[in-house]
């Protein structure tokens, strides 16, 4: 029930950007692509606990791929099963970087796909036929025409085709988190030694749930090149495989809602807090470290634990109050290194004096505040 629930929710929403404009369908847009990318991050590390760096690699060779197919196949009416070469691409990416990286698990499996990652990242000038260079491949999404007779010029068109597709992904993570190889996974993830003695193998295991994520990642970054008729470098780059990373934690882990509420964090955070402030990657990052260190379920957790007990009036007061003082202490600071006013109502008149008076005070409550939180969490650790 509460899944259909969600899923009534997330349509309603959809149908509101759909309503709102061209602004409001490329948000929902993109934040399609970045939850269908994160629920293929989720298996291999929510569910596999395979910490990967380098996980957009298959997504923006995928992306790659799609722009070239979508070049190669012009006139031929397969619009809608594009994403399918996407998914061919990520297979193969799994296939054959996959197989040696996942002989190994933990610390050094993160280092050979951060390795990767980078390995890959590093091509884009020496294969400028495929990569195009510093300049990227572009595309026109229009010369494919729609087997079903649609018209993809447009962005409404656009972005049902995108939410089919997420959900198509969405349901076949949900099938496959109920079928004994996803019960294996988390066999793996919990106990992997265990697991061998009963067996297993976790390698394969491991390989095979890397297979299917590149796959899923595939479908994100041809539905990612097909809305942006754009790819760049920086589809593969680290900074994409930390994007992931990030929102897929701050969303939540548990849950398959999770990425879609870290793709919608990050999308707010990117198009609008940064319109709004130059600071918006230090939110973002501290937003991060926050729910690693005090709720490492993410935020779909911390709902969920707030349904199942209501938290306390005063801690929620507490948690305000630090949230508006950590917003005038870095805003300050910004705009005294900066010197440019910010948004904040009224700052832009006060004076450097009163503006460092603002910053101290600010500083000093907010590290007092961090101190009790940590004394707390330490305390609540050493009773457990």
């Amino acid at each position: 029930m509460a899944t259909w629930r969600s899923a009534g929710i997330v349509a309603v929403l959809l149908a509101l950007a759909a309503a709102s404009g061209s602004l409001g369908v490329q948000l929902a847009t993109q934040v399609l692509v970045l939850w269908c990318f994160g629920l293929s991050y989720q298996l291999l590390f929510g569910r596999t606990g395979m910490l990967s760096f380098g996980h957009a690699v298959s997504f923006g060779l995928a992306a790659f791929g799609t722009a070239h197919a979508v070049r190669a196949l012009g006139g031929v009416p397969v619009y809608e099963l594009l994403p399918l070469a996407g998914a061919a691409v990520g297979l193969a990416c799994g296939v054959v970087l996959g197989y040696p990286v996942t002989r190994r698990s933990g610390i050094a499996f993160a280092m050979v796909t951060l390795g990767l990652g980078e390995l890959v990242a590093a091509c884009f000038l020496m294969f400028p036929g495929f990569f195009g260079g510093e300049a990227g491949v572009t595309l026109q999404r229009t010369r494919v025409p729609s087997l079903l007779g649609l018209d993809y010029g447009r962005g409404v068109t656009q972005l049902l085709l995108t939410a089919a597709w997420t959900a198509a992904v969405l349901l076949g993570v949900r099938w496959l988190s109920r079928t004994p190889f996803g019960l294996a996974t988390l066999a793996v993830r919990e106990n992997a030694q265990r697991i061998e003695y009963l067996g297993f193998r976790t390698a394969t295991v491991r390989w095979v749930s890397m297979l299917v994520a590149s796959a899923l990642a595939g479908v994100a970054g041809a539905l990612s090149a097909l809305a942006y008729e754009i790819v760049t470098v920086d589809a593969v780059s680290l900074h994409m495989s930390a994007n992931v990373l990030l929102m897929t934690v701050i969303g939540g882990l548990g849950s398959l809602w999770g990425p879609l509420v870290g793709a919608i964090f990050l999308t707010v955070m990117q198009s609008v807090v940064s319109d709004w402030t130059r600071a918006w990657l230090f939110y973002y990052g501290f937003v991060f470290v926050v729910l690693v260190w005090l709720a490492p379920e993410g935020i779909t957790g911390l709902w969920q634990a707030a349904r199942r007990q209501r938290p306390a009036l005063r801690r929620v007061a507490i948690a305000l109050v630090f949230a508006l003082l950590l917003v005038v202490f870095i805003e300050t600071a910004y705009q005294l290194a900066l010197g440019e006013p910010t948004r904040l109502p009224g700052w832009q008149h006060l004076g450097p004096g009163a503006l460092k008076g603002l910053l101290w005070a600010s500083g000093l409550a907010v590290a007092l505040l961090l101190a009790r939180g940590l004394r707390r969490s330490n305390d609540t650790q050493a009773i457990a």
